[in-house]
């Protein structure tokens, strides 16, 4: 028996959920209004997009890579004060996403350094269709109160989390 990691898994399940979507809405469209061939080859592209968008295997960040930038960023040590957030850049939510309803949460692990610059990003939960893209490329752009202890600015690792929910990210 295989074992499979938690992102193939969500992976498998969201093509099976998007092709029971489509099949759904195919059916629907098909059983309500009468169907010219145009609008029924563009069910089929919209179907292909979203199949294309949920399959395609996502790039990790090179472990190496990773341990290089993250050096000197050790998570919140005891007696320090987290970092604050006082600028940030809200996250694009994706048409595609917008289109399939997709929700849910981004978790991030940042490093950010002594002037409150996030200077690396890791990804540890994503969602697709370009959700965790959009929310990597505002989250490198905010810029945070630096994280303290005995009030002397200190690098840290810090995790955050982008909420996506139709009709509000946060």
């Amino acid at each position: 028996m295989t074992t499979e990691s938690p992102a193939s898994l969500n992976r498998i399940i969201g093509a099976v959920l998007a092709l029971a979507v489509a099949f759904t809405l195919g059916f629907v469209v098909r059983s309500q209004l009468p169907m010219e061939r145009e609008s029924h080859d563009g069910l089929e592209a919209a179907v292909r997009e979203v199949l294309r968008h949920v399959t395609a295997p996502t790039e990790a960040p090179a472990p190496a890579d990773s341990a290089m930038l993250r050096a000197g960023f050790q998570p919140l040590p005891p007696g320090a004060t987290r970092p604050v957030k006082v600028h940030d850049v809200a996250p694009e939510y994706t048409e595609l996403a917008r289109e399939a309803r997709l929700q849910g949460v981004v978790i991030l692990q940042t490093a950010i350094d002594q002037e409150g610059n996030v200077v690396d990003v890791d990804v540890l939960k994503g969602l697709e269709m370009g959700l965790t893209e959009a929310a990597v490329d505002a989250v490198k752009q905010w810029k945070f109160e630096p994280a303290t202890i005995d009030g002397d600015p200190i690098p840290v690792s810090y995790n955050v989390t982008v909420n996506y929910q139709l009709g509000k990210i946060g």
